[in-house]
């Protein structure tokens, strides 16, 4: 190992960091792109209800809203105006001749697998950055 000077140790220890934060992001956005993937297939998983054409759980979808060096955001939206039918699915709705439908809670599901495997998933990338 070659000595290091006063003068040098700033920047070796700048560039360290800079890699360091860097690996970190690169693991959290692919974090984030395995975290979409299984809440897709974790709402897909809860569809409870019979669905006569099958068009609902098919306009599932998942779109990169943003990315830059150090951060992604993905959101899951339901595509094809099939979007109508989620609230009434998740919330039931009232029926004509009086009372009401039963709720088909699916979406519940998803979104708190997300936040506990974002959480475990990024603190596996931060430990695991640098290796």
């Amino acid at each position: 190992m070659s000595a290091v000077g006063v003068d040098d140790l700033a920047d070796l220890i700048a560039e360290y960091m800079g890699n360091y934060s860097q690996d970190v992001a690169d693991g959290v956005k692919k974090a984030v792109d395995t975290v979409a993937d299984e809440v897709n297939q974790e709402i897909k998983n809860h569809i409870t209800f019979k669905e006569r054409s099958g068009k609902y759980v098919k306009a599932f979808r998942l779109r990169t809203l943003y990315e830059d060096r150090y951060s992604k955001r993905k959101a899951w939206y339901v595509a094809n105006g099939q979007h109508r039918l989620t609230h009434l699915l998740e919330k039931g709705h009232a029926l004509r001749q009086g009372g009401r439908t039963r709720e088909y809670r699916h979406i519940k599901y998803g979104d708190e697998l997300a936040q506990k495997r974002m959480e475990e998933l990024a603190k596996e990338a931060i430990e695991n950055a640098g290796h």
